[in-house]
C-alpha cells in the first residue's frame, strides 16, 4: 500500500511539473512573438537576389541597394579589390552549396 501511494504521488508531482512547464513555455513564446491577436511579424523579407533585398517593415516596402564592397571605389588597390572578389566568390559559393543541400534534404 505504501509503495502504491508513493508511486501515485510521484506520478502526480511529475504530471503537475509537466503542466507547469508547458504553461511557462507558452508564456515565454507569447512574450517573444506577441499575443495571437496582434500581427505576426513587424517585418517580412520578401526577396533576396544579387545583393538586393526587399523587406516589408510594418506594411512599408523597403529595398536595399547592393553593398558598397561590390562597387569598386576610387583609390582602391588591386589587392583589396582581389580580396573583395575572393570573399564574394566564397560567400556566394557557400550560400549556393547550402541552398542545394537544403533542397536535397
Amino acid at each position: 500500500m505504501k509503495l502504491a501511494a508513493k508511486f501515485f504521488l510521484l506520478v502526480g508531482v511529475l504530471f503537475v511539473g509537466i503542466l507547469c512547464g508547458i504553461n511557462l513555455a507558452e508564456k515565454g513564446i507569447q512574450r517573444i512573438e506577441g499575443a495571437s491577436d496582434q500581427p505576426v511579424k513587424g517585418f517580412y523579407i520578401k526577396k533576396v537576389e544579387n545583393g538586393s533585398i526587399e523587406v516589408e517593415v510594418l506594411g512599408k516596402q523597403v529595398v536595399s541597394e547592393p553593398a558598397l564592397s561590390e562597387a569598386r571605389m576610387v583609390g582602391e588597390s588591386w589587392i583589396s579589390h582581389t580580396g573583395n572578389r575572393i570573399r564574394t566568390w566564397v560567400v556566394t559559393t557557400t550560400r549556393n552549396m547550402m541552398e542545394w543541400l537544403m533542397d536535397k534534404l
